[in-house]
């Protein structure tokens, strides 16, 4: 079992559009540059499946890097990017900065909701619960603390495209760090952390697999051995 948490690539246009397929028009000529920088770092990478936010920078991400491959992707509503108040979508750029420039000199803990939209436990609640329902419908299954796997979806690997906030909290709950307002991980556009779960007696345990250097002898994308931002 292996997942591959991807956030997408240089976006273009309205970052709140849900477009239909095929999505274009989403990503920026360096995001289409990313992405299919991306196609070519996957490709000697299985994937089985696909899960993406409905946002359409995910969504091209998705189809650029898996264009080719036999890989269906499955839209997940609740995976989408932090969700600013109504009130904030209209504000200026400007007046925006100056919002964020109020909170960053408040510490941390007293950011945990703030008027800018929404909080940091909104978000757990919003992007939990239904990427765990799409990753039961892969044969995966959060159980006790654990994963179990359906018959045959030891080997699967499954793909997420999403955020740069979204996937900070996917990533901080499947690893069991405790939520906190600043995000624990940091994702460059098109970058993919690798999370393949390890087995004990039945059960598996997500862990972060940090690559090699490029040049370095252990492949970029690969399993383990078995005992071992920005709001858009």
């Amino acid at each position: 079992m292996k997942l591959l948490l991807i956030r997408h690539g240089k976006m273009a246009g309205d970052p709140y559009v849900c477009p239909a397929r095929p999505v274009s028009g989403c990503l920026s000529a360096e995001g289409v540059a990313q992405a299919e920088a991306l196609a070519v770092a996957l490709r000697g990478e299985r994937i089985d499946a696909a899960l993406s936010s409905p946002y359409g920078r995910a969504l091209e991400t998705a189809d650029r890097a898996l264009a080719g491959r036999d890989v269906p992707v499955t839209i997940v509503p609740g995976l989408e990017e932090w969700l600013p108040a109504e009130a904030v979508r209209t504000l200026t750029s400007t007046e925006f900065e100056a919002m964020q420039a109020r909170d960053v000199e408040r510490y941390a803990e007293e950011t945990w909701k703030t008027e800018q939209g929404e909080g940091t436990f909104d978000m757990y609640a919003r992007i939990v619960p239904p990427l765990l329902a799409a990753l039961a419908a892969q044969g995966l299954h959060h159980r006790q603390g654990a994963w179990t796997a359906d018959p045959g979806a030891e080997t699967r690997t499954v793909a997420i495209f999403a955020h740069g906030g979204s996937l900070n909290i996917m990533l901080s709950f499947l690893l069991g760090v405790m939520p906190f307002p600043v995000g624990r991980f940091s994702f460059q556009t098109t970058g993919v952390a690798q999370v393949p779960f390890i087995e004990r007696r039945g059960l598996y345990y997500p862990t972060l697999l940090l690559p090699a250097p490029a040049g370095e002898p252990t492949p970029a994308f690969g399993h383990p051995s078995k005992g071992g931002d920005s709001p858009v």
